[in-house]
């Protein structure tokens, strides 16, 4: 659920309808799924060269993406919030297995950590 604005604006003092705010859906999200490969301590790795690829659980492919040095990989093909589970695997651009997660559904960008 967002999370609503306070109900008295402290610049001016005036009060905010509270009927403005109900049924607030989301908004930030990503359009596209994104994965973004981080050591434990949260910082990205320099992943320039790398790749991953997205398969259902049937295993069929649904698409490869390449990391960009930040990092992230953007999936265009992928609609977000997810709506079934992916099988998610990081490749070197030589072809060297890093990763194997499962993406559960319901989500807009994953992590993956180490």
């Amino acid at each position: 659920m967002a999370i609503r604005p306070p109900q008295t604006l402290k610049s001016t003092g005036r009060k905010v309808p509270i009927t403005r705010y109900r049924n607030v859906s989301p908004t930030q999200t990503f359009r596209r799924f994104t994965v973004i490969w981080a050591n434990t301590d949260g910082v990205p790795f320099n992943t320039t060269g790398f790749f991953a690829t997205l398969r259902r659980l049937n295993g069929s492919f649904v698409q490869a993406a390449g990391f960009d040095s930040f990092g992230t990989a953007r999936f265009s093909r992928v609609r977000t919030p997810t709506n079934q589970t992916f099988i998610l695997r990081t490749f070197r651009d030589d072809g060297t297995l890093f990763r194997v997660r499962t993406v559960p559904p319901g989500v807009s960008s994953f992590v993956v950590i180490g």
